[in-house]
């Protein structure tokens, strides 16, 4: 049995492979036929890590990844592109692999790290064995994980502690030990960074409340560290405050733990992206996936072909330029490929009289 389907598109090619696959394990001989040109594939390029059981099943992503997690090498200076959400479809962020750090409060971290003045290194320094008592990597990438994944607070926390330790290989304490319990009330802090009003809520005081969520073991040191960087940040006329906010913001949803709680479980998709964090930063090559899609395509038995009677029409969207549009792309066509092939299949084998 033959079929044509029109396009060559990672809609078309997934649909293609997955037909293919699907009568193999059936025994049953189909052929799928391309109708378009073979070189006609989008540019991608990793690094990138993201959990896809339909890009995995196709191939992408085998030589680092295990189960469905996908890890596509990429250029050293370029940032890993993630994905939280399952297949990729949405939840992208990009963490900087050579140290500089992607996000503004990591960036302000770095900046702190390597400042002539003793008060700013300290500062940094402080943060760097609170993350070593919790068993994670210091790399500044988990700070990028830390700030800023597309996911409410307390999960960014789990991510970033659950890939903090995956990459370092620890195990740590964990950070509820470290919370008073108290259950306070108060409104969280705003994810959106307002410079001029945080700093003035800092500058008087207002977020002192943040403290009382720390229990005994870390309250004096807490106390200390805000007040520090609080006085750094008058000097500088706010130049960190990016940092002081996303920790603020963090600590506001800690505190308002209940004594003995737990941070909220990782879904698959989460807990396979923070495992591959490790690989996936140094994770160094040149690989298009679209270009291995066509491989998988031509490896089992498909063929491209100029012109058909008769061809299924592939839906066409066009690849948009920025690096994680393309990758939320890629992966969106791959989920309509597998749609498609889900609704070819019937016609295909059982077709209406």
């Amino acid at each position: 049995m033959e079929v044509h389907l029109r396009g060559s598109s990672p809609c078309a090619t997934v649909a293609a492979i997955l037909l293919m696959t699907k009568a193999r394990q059936l025994g049953l001989h189909l052929f799928v036929r391309l109708v378009g040109d073979p070189s006609d594939i989008a540019v991608l390029h990793g690094p990138a890590v993201l959990f896809s059981p339909v890009l995995a099943s196709c191939g992408i992503g085998r030589d680092l990844g295990s189960g469905a997690t996908v890890v596509v090498p990429g250029p050293p200076d370029e940032a890993l592109n993630l994905s939280l959400s399952a297949n990729g479809v949405d939840g992208w962020f990009r963490v900087d692999r050579n140290g500089r750090g992607a996000h503004p409060a990591t960036q302000a971290y770095v900046r702190l790290s390597r400042d002539a003045r003793v008060p700013a290194r300290k500062l940094a320094k402080d943060l760097r064995r609170l993350m070593e008592v919790l068993g994670m990597s210091t790399d500044p990438a988990i700070l990028d994980v830390l700030f800023g994944a597309p996911t409410p607070p307390l999960t960014r926390l789990s991510v970033a502690l659950r890939a903090g330790r995956a990459l370092s290989g620890g195990r740590g304490e964990p950070i509820t030990r470290f919370l008073s319990g108290a259950g306070n009330t108060q409104t969280p802090v705003s994810p959106d960074f307002e410079p001029e009003a945080f700093f003035s809520d800092l500058r008087e005081g207002k977020l002192r409340w943040l403290l009382d969520g720390l229990g005994p073991a870390l309250r004096d040191a807490g106390e200390e560290w805000f007040e520090a960087a609080t006085q750094l940040a008058i000097e500088d006329s706010g130049r960190d405050l990016a940092l002081l906010h996303a920790m603020a913001e963090i600590l506001s949803h800690l505190s308002h733990l209940p004594s003995h709680s737990i941070l909220p479980p990782l879904s698959a998709s989460d807990d396979a992206v923070a495992m591959a964090f490790k690989v996936g930063l140094s994770a160094v090559g040149d690989e298009n996936p679209s270009a291995q899609l066509r491989q998988m395509f031509q490896f089992l038995g498909g063929k491209y072909e100029a012109t058909a009677t008769y061809a299924y029409e592939a839906p066409q969207v066009p690849p948009p330029a920025g690096a994680v549009d393309r990758w939320r792309w890629f992966c969106d066509q791959a989920e309509q490929g597998r749609k498609w092939a889900d609704e070819l299949w019937p016609i295909i084998i059982d077709p209406p009289q």
